[in-house]
Parts: C-alpha cells; structure tokens; sequence
C-alpha cells in the first residue's frame, strides 16, 4: 500500500472518541419527539388567543360602574368670600369623593377582587339617563348643592338672604315620552299654557285640566342659558310597563299601540284620581318630566364664589355649607379639628342621603380625620367601616350638624349685617 493510499484510508476512518472526564455525559443535539412539537405549538396557540382576548376585552365596553374610595380636601380653598368678610381660623372643613370608572372587560375581575370597590350595573347608577344627561345630572347637582350651601351658610350666620322660587327644573326624562322629543334634562319649565310655573308642584297641577292626547304649550328657560322658548307636546299617559318587581310606571305617547295597561295613580292622601271625560278611568295625562326639581332666584347680601374643581354631584353640599360658614364665621366652628362632612343640602337646611358612602368612609379614614358627618340614612353603613378611631355622627339638618361641632368646642357667632 502506498503512503498516499494509507493518506487515503485514514482520513476514510471514523474520527476517534472524544475524550470526556469520568462521570461526564456527552451532549448531543436530539430532534424534538412529535408529542413536544404538538404541545409546544398547542402552547402558542392557546398564548396567542390569550393575548388576543386581553387585547380585545381592553377596548370592549360593559354596561358596569366600578366604586372605589377617593379622598378627602378641604373645601376652604375652593370658596371665595369678600376679604372684608373674611376670617381665618385653625381646622378644616373637606369634602370626600369617591372614584366612578366606567368599566372596560378586562378591568371587571380586577375591582371584583379589590375589597374596597363596588361593582354597579349602568342602569343602578344612571337609569334610563343616556350619558349625556347623566352627565349633565351631575352638574346641576353641584350647582344646587352650591346654591342651597350658599343660602344655609348666611341665613345661619344671620345675613337676609332672599329665595325666590322660579320654575320646575327638568332632572330625568322618560326615554320616548312626549317631552322626551321636546326639553332636555337641564331645562328650566315656566309656564303651561297661559299659567306661570314656579315649582314641579305647580308643574303637575297645570297640567291636570288638559286630559289626555291633548296639545299644551309650554314655556321654558332653556339649558344651561339663553332667552326663553316655548314647544308645544301633546300629552301622553302613564301605562305600567314589565311585571312584577320589574314593573314600572312609563309616560307613553296616545300615538303608541301596547297593551301596556293604563296607571291608575293616587293624589298624596292615597284616593285615587277621579274619573272625568278628560280623564277616563282615572288615567291621568304626562308628559314624561319623571323628575324635576325646584328652581330658586337667590339674592344675596355680597358675592360668594363656590369652585367645584371638576367634582360632581349633590354630595358635598354639606361640606360647602361648614365651609362657607368657616370663612365667614367670627367664631371657630371646627375648633381647629378636621371635619369631613357628607350629605345633600336643600335650601331649607334638610340633610339628605348619599351613595358611596362604603367607599367615602374608607377614604375619610385613611385621610386621619377627626370627625365625619354623615346623613341619618347612611349612618349604619359609615359606622361599620369607620375603624376605631373615626367618630362619626349621624345628621338631618343644619341645626344638628353644628350641635355635633359645638360639643367639640366649635362656636358659631351670628354676624350683625349692614343695614
């Protein structure tokens, strides 16, 4: 054999065993077993469609409200007085909000799992409010908040404050009723027919001799300013629609064909309406105003300026009361203390009821405030999550929310007005 055939064959030969250290194990590359590759691509798949699902439930809309706590501020800030009017004390008075958040898909099973939140159904929250007027709801509760906080304030320092009541303040309507396709939520009603309207009272009883189907002009101050305007509506009837606890009374045009049944409604003395040829089977003729407020020209003794800060609602109208009464007040009405306070305030100093009140006391709490006043009716539920160090008093009027700062020191001093 020659030397270039013994070349040959031993670049032919297998390459020799790699040497390893004993008790080494060598690595080889082995292709993956069928079952890995149809596990890893069912894998893929199933993180794919995953990833798909989370992006879409983050755009995708439900018909829920998630509630969680907001916080405490002072309202002092937020109200300006005349400087010769005003006066400076230690202590606070705030006001506490609460968080709302429309939700998305994906936020749902997160505010589930956090203790501190409350899912609601769009239709507990807003009704049959479109958005729109759900938002313009909220604004007009805080101007009414502001307006009757105004007028308690100075009437309780003893300045002459001059309440005027103007009209029937249109707050909800009834999706397709008559005055659904004619006023809008905000609208201020005045008149009907050639009667003047200066409350919902007024309003209702106007309305009364026109029957049923039967055309009424009325006269409004159109939302949220501008010179009045009048539309003319043909009245419509309240039928009972749905069944039993989903039964509900609804303003329904005479055009429309149901076999909803007519509403025999009862005056506030519980005896049914009588029936008259205008009123037959004692129905008696809507318009669709399912809710609508007093409306008040207030004259006041010097210029107050309430500022909201993008806040909503009728809540703080308690807050902005002490408040405005802290500023004005040669007396110290919190004696130096933080007082949260929460609650609707009407013109005739009644304290009423609030929602979130679970979440409002949790953020009160964390806040290290030392009192917090609260509506009669939202009492027990404050109370339970108050913790051991918050007091919290129960309130249905001005009188008894000052009677709860007193006993803690706070004083009240009656201005005497210029003449």
């Amino acid at each position: 054999m020659s030397s270039h055939d013994g070349e040959s064959l031993e670049t032919a030969e297998a390459p020799p065993e790699p040497a390893y250290e004993e008790g080494t194990v060598p690595a080889y590359e082995l292709p993956a077993s069928p079952k890995k590759r149809v596990r890893w691509r069912v894998l893929s798949i199933i993180a794919i469609v995953l990833a798909a699902a989370l992006l879409v439930s983050s755009f995708v809309s439900i018909p829920y409200y998630a509630i969680t706590p907001g916080s405490a501020q002072s309202v002092l800030p937020l109200i300006g007085v005349p400087a010769s009017h005003l006066q400076t004390h230690s202590g606070s008075v705030e006001l506490v909000d609460v968080e709302e958040t429309p939700l998305k898909l994906i936020d749902w099973l997160y505010f589930k799992l956090d203790s501190s939140a409350s899912i609601y159904s769009s239709a507990a929250i807003q009704g049959p409010e479109t958005n729109a007027q759900y938002s313009t709801e909220g604004v007009l509760d805080m101007s009414d908040a502001q307006q009757a906080a105004t007028v308690v304030a100075l009437t309780e320092l003893g300045y002459h404050v001059t309440v005027i009541p103007n009209g029937s303040l249109v707050y909800a309507l009834d999706p397709g009723s008559p005055a659904d396709a004619g006023l809008q939520v905000g609208d201020v009603i005045i008149g009907v027919g050639s009667l003047s309207v200066d409350s919902p009272q007024a309003l209702s009883a106007a309305l009364f001799p026109y029957g049923i189907g039967r055309p009424v002009t009325l006269r409004y101050r159109p939302y949220p300013s501008g010179a009045a305007k009048e539309v003319t509506i043909s009245t419509g009837v309240w039928r009972l629609q749905g069944t039993g606890s989903n039964q509900q009374l609804a303003c329904v045009p005479t055009t429309v064909k149901t076999s909803d049944p007519i509403a025999k409604l009862y005056d506030d003395n519980g005896v049914l309406y009588t029936p008259t040829k205008q009123h037959p089977g004692a129905a008696t003729p809507c318009i669709g105003v399912i809710d609508a407020e007093p409306s008040y020209d207030v004259k006041l003794p010097f210029q107050v300026n309430l500022n909201n800060e993008g806040i909503v609602g009728p809540s703080a109208g308690l807050a902005f009361t002490l408040g405005l009464m802290q500023k004005l007040d040669p007396g110290n009405l919190t004696a130096g203390l933080r007082v949260v306070a929460t609650g609707t305030m009407s013109v005739n100093g009644q304290i009423g009821a609030i929602g979130g009140i679970e979440q409002k006391t949790i953020a009160v709490r964390a806040s290290g405030a030392s009192i917090f006043l609260v509506p009669q009716d939202n009492y027990a539920v404050a109370k339970q999550y108050a913790g051991p160090t918050l007091k919290v008093f129960s309130v249905s009027d001005i009188a008894q929310a000052l009677a709860v700062l007193e006993r803690y020191g706070g004083r009240v001093v009656k201005v005497t007005p210029a003449s």
